[in-house]
């Protein structure tokens, strides 16, 4: 489980040794194809990963981060003019604070300012960008605008299997946050009772995973009930009365004080439940286990999505229409994505939410667990039983 470190401000840092293994990954990276500078950015704490691997801190705002093949490392984002970004010592050379917010669409240069009297100190010739798909318009435009006649190139394709492909370390907290999830999940039919309101329930299991070491942005925490489990809601929606019957259907999706995200997905049900959800329950499992065994190093996540979709249409159930897995870290979502479009190859200890969502007969249900890749398949972390859960 998480250990909370009573009158220490900043908690779950990973060791030096381990950032160093990123930043010497990062420059070996960039020797290899000729760059001087990586740029990405963060724009929540959700789907942060790339600006975390780097400088470990959980941005609040949007981030913006410069790596230079030497190892020097930027950090622009919110504060005071002439203040620092982040109050942390994480091995910047850089930290700069910018006084504005990045709906202030009148300094959408700002950053991009700061960007270039950085990167001309030591000049550039190529720059890669990572993450095109998080980084802001205005960043981008006027960071190009001001480095006239710079090669540059999305880098993101090949950078994310540094992020994806976990070290030591990084699994032993990974199991951690697996552990908190597990440990949730057991707490769950003592927080359940008929009569009581969806958003009652919502709200002790966000106070118990805060209490037990989760951190900022505890958002995924989505709750239905209903006599055949089907959607899931967010807090704004979590206000219907559960009643006899019922099934719980409960995502429980939060980061550590690592910054590490689990996926735990069960089902509980108020009472004797309905024969549809104990045949969708067993077929849960059942390509949960297929899809884990096929999750070998050298399959692309296209070809596991494909497979889910043969094995459920060949069963006669709804093919899946988003995706049935992905990778997960300090992101809540990585690559690989277990959908129709990404040919990312697995390789051993990627960290990954194999979730596939079977529907029969007006029932819905998406067994979530977490996984570790190994030459043979993928290896369970979750140690929550799976099926439904009688209260």
């Amino acid at each position: 489980m998480v250990k909370i470190e009573h009158n220490v401000r900043y908690q779950g840092r990973p060791s030096q040794q381990e950032m160093q293994r990123r930043w010497n990954l990062a420059r070996e990276f960039m020797k290899e194809r000729g760059l001087d500078y990586l740029v990405t950015q963060a724009n929540d704490g959700v789907l942060c990963q790339y600006v975390r691997w780097f400088a470990e801190v959980r941005p609040l705002h949007y981030t913006y981060l410069l790596f230079d093949k030497e190892g020097g490392m930027t950090m622009i984002s919110h504060g005071g003019a002439g203040g620092k970004a982040i109050p942390w010592e994480v091995g910047l050379t850089n930290n700069i604070a910018i006084p504005v917010f990045n709906n202030a669409c009148y300094a959408d240069s700002f950053a991009a300012e700061k960007a270039v009297e950085v990167i001309q100190k030591k000049g550039c010739r190529r720059l890669g960008f990572i993450g095109m798909n998080l980084i802001t318009v205005g960043f981008y435009n006027n960071l190009i605008k001001r480095l006239p006649g710079i090669e540059t190139v999305d880098v993101t394709d090949e950078f994310d299997y540094l992020v994806a492909v976990k070290s030591a370390e990084e699994l032993r907290f990974l199991q951690a946050a697996c552990d908190l999830h597990d440990a949730a999940a057991y707490a769950i039919p003592s927080l359940v009772y008929a009569g009581r309101l969806e958003r009652e329930f919502g709200a002790d299991l966000y106070r118990l995973a805060m209490l037990m070491g989760a951190d900022e942005y505890l958002s995924n925490l989505f709750v239905c009930s209903s006599r055949l489990a089907g959607p899931m809601f967010p807090l704004h929606y979590q206000n219907k009365i559960i009643e006899e019957g019922d099934a719980l259907n409960v995502l429980f999706e939060v980061p550590t004080m690592e910054g590490y995200y689990a996926d735990l997905h069960r089902y509980f049900n108020v009472g004797a439940p309905a024969p549809e959800m104990l045949e969708v329950m067993a077929a849960g499992i059942e390509i949960q286990d297929y899809l884990a065994d096929l999750c070998k190093t050298g399959v692309k996540g296209n070809e596991v999505f494909e497979a889910c979709n043969e094995w459920l249409t060949k069963n006669g159930f709804d093919p899946e229409t988003r995706l049935c897995g992905h990778g997960q870290g300090y992101g809540l979502v990585e690559r690989p994505y277990f959908d129709a479009f990404d040919n990312m190859e697995l390789k051993e200890n990627m960290y990954l939410a194999i979730h596939p969502t079977v529907k029969a007969k007006g029932a819905s249900v998406q067994i979530g667990d977490n996984y570790v890749v190994t030459a043979g398949g993928a290896k369970r972390l979750t140690k929550h039983p799976r099926g439904l859960t009688i209260i």
